[in-house]
């Protein structure tokens, strides 16, 4: 057993007094080097490091579909009812909630069930602009105006082959009568190229571009297109075609250029 210490007030060489720690049968105490933990790794020092606002979301929407599996083994473990020959003590309950943990834990290191992808795309479509994950798409140029003075409105539906995309149908308003018929433009909405335009079997035309901004636009108007060519560059609110004055509808698709990801537009 180590001895106790106490402090003394002890001379040195210069003849200064100084506080050293001693034993209680008068010996010295043993002395910590200092100097040791001067020189442990930086690594213990260092402040953790701080994660972006993208890796934040993730790990939020990895949590909330953990916490939904685990509910969902519960749920599971409560329709099995036991029967009277095995009991099962407190220890084995507390093994297989452990397990059903570690169950979930694997379902989410490989993917999960999806649910995590949905939450994130979600939280990034309402939180992603001011996080500054997500960039903010300028409010569009085109196809067809639609503030208060004009005389088309746009209704949003969900086309069958794309169903990541966002689209809309403009239509014309009802005009009195003896209203001058106007030929409206189609305009770009964004900067961009022309990928192409082609005429459909039921007269209609059909434009793509694809913008700047990640984004791809496809119209379909009937009435007659400018003279542009396929690879040329547009700038946003340049003419692309004049609507016909029996043309009812415009429709007009948008989706991202890329993968599925952090991109809207503006109403």
């Amino acid at each position: 057993m180590n001895s106790q210490s106490a402090s003394a007030q002890v001379q040195n060489s210069n003849g200064n007094s100084q506080v050293a720690a001693v034993n209680s049968d008068g010996t010295p105490a043993a002395q910590v080097d200092r100097s040791k933990f001067m020189k442990m790794p930086s690594r213990f020092m260092t402040k953790p490091q701080q994660k972006d606002a993208d890796t934040k979301l993730h790990e939020v929407s990895e949590m909330y579909e953990k916490h939904f599996l685990r509910e969902m083994m519960k749920a599971m473990r409560s329709t099995v009812h036991e029967s009277g020959f095995i009991q099962v003590n407190q220890a084995e309950k507390i093994f297989r909630e452990q397990l059903d943990d570690h169950y979930v834990d694997k379902w989410s290191e490989k993917g999960g069930i999806g649910l995590s992808k949905m939450i994130y795309e979600q939280l990034v479509e309402k939180f992603g602009v001011q996080m500054g994950i997500k960039k903010s798409v300028a409010k569009p140029a085109g196809p067809l105006p639609l503030d208060e003075r004009s005389n088309y409105s746009a209704h949003q539906f969900r086309h069958p082959g794309k169903k990541q995309a966002l689209s809309y149908r403009i239509d014309k308003l009802g005009l009195p009568q003896g209203t001058p018929q106007e030929k409206p433009e189609v305009k770009s909405p964004w900067d961009g190229v022309l990928l192409g335009s082609k005429t459909l079997a039921d007269s209609q035309t059909m434009v793509e571009i694809e913008h700047d901004n990640g984004l791809k636009s496809q119209m379909v108007f009937k009435g007659a297109l400018s003279k542009i060519s396929t690879g040329e560059k547009i700038q946003a609110g340049e003419t692309l075609g004049v609507l016909s004055p029996e043309s009812k509808s415009l429709y007009w698709t948008v989706e991202s250029d890329q993968e599925p990801g952090p991109q809207s537009v503006s109403e």
